[in-house]
């Protein structure tokens, strides 16, 4: 189902879409902060620390919904259970975000 959601949350093209990127990034960015992403992914994601370096990534979108949804053992905790669907797509769109 997330899986859907990324491809459809994401997908688009024109103003109304990056504004709405922009909007979803801003909500991305507060649910970043708030559940302690930073204390690994240091300067908001800009540079790697106890966990890697989000701005820039190759990873899909379908990949980084699954590594916040199911996280990775030893690593990184999983947030499937205390994220909703539009928080991870908003998580995505601050990854996506990211400049130096």
């Amino acid at each position: 189902m997330l899986a859907l959601a990324v491809g459809a949350g994401l997908a688009g093209s024109g103003y109304a879409d990056t504004q709405a990127d922009a909007i979803a990034a801003e909500r991305g960015e507060q649910v970043f902060l708030s559940r302690g992403c930073v204390y690994c992914h240091e300067n908001g994601g800009r540079a790697a620390g106890k966990g890697p370096q989000l701005m820039g990534t190759s990873r899909d979108d379908a990949f980084i919904a699954f590594r916040i949804t199911n996280g990775k053992v030893g690593r990184m905790p999983a947030f499937g259970s205390s994220l909703t669907g539009e928080q991870i797509l908003d998580l995505i769109a601050y990854i996506r975000s990211l400049k130096e």
